[in-house]
């Protein structure tokens, strides 16, 4: 791979980082509330290594996105960012053991294919 191919790889891996990174954050800052539900005070509540991990992660997904912006066109980044939406749904099923209906995962499966279609369109 030649330097200019690898090059030309880092707006789509900036923007896929993004929204890996992002959908991470946000099941961070939901567990990071859930195992605080008992601590006393509005601050020690949402005062845990978890919300941290997730400003952490905002801080890095809006890096990435700036990188991804600054080589891609707007109409074909910001709608990518509907993955993030598949993302946080399945992590949340799985990780989160949050139950997801049938309608629920229908509405993800089309985001997801609109997002497929979204990126067929680029190429």
């Amino acid at each position: 791979m030649t330097t200019s191919s690898k090059a030309a790889l880092i707006p789509w891996l900036s923007l896929v980082g993004s929204i890996v990174i992002g959908a991470g954050a946000q099941v961070s800052l939901k567990y990071g509330t859930n195992s605080r539900k008992n601590a006393t005070g509005t601050l020690s509540r949402y005062l845990s290594p978890w919300v941290g991990l997730w400003a952490a992660g905002f801080v890095a997904a809006t890096i990435l996105w700036l990188i991804a912006l600054a080589h891609l066109d707007l109409s074909y980044a910001y709608p990518m960012l509907g993955l993030s939406y598949v993302l946080v749904t399945g992590m949340a099923a799985f990780i989160l053991k949050e139950p997801i209906s049938r309608l629920h995962w229908v509405a993800v499966l089309m985001i997801g294919a609109g997002a497929a279609c979204i990126a067929r369109s680029g190429l």
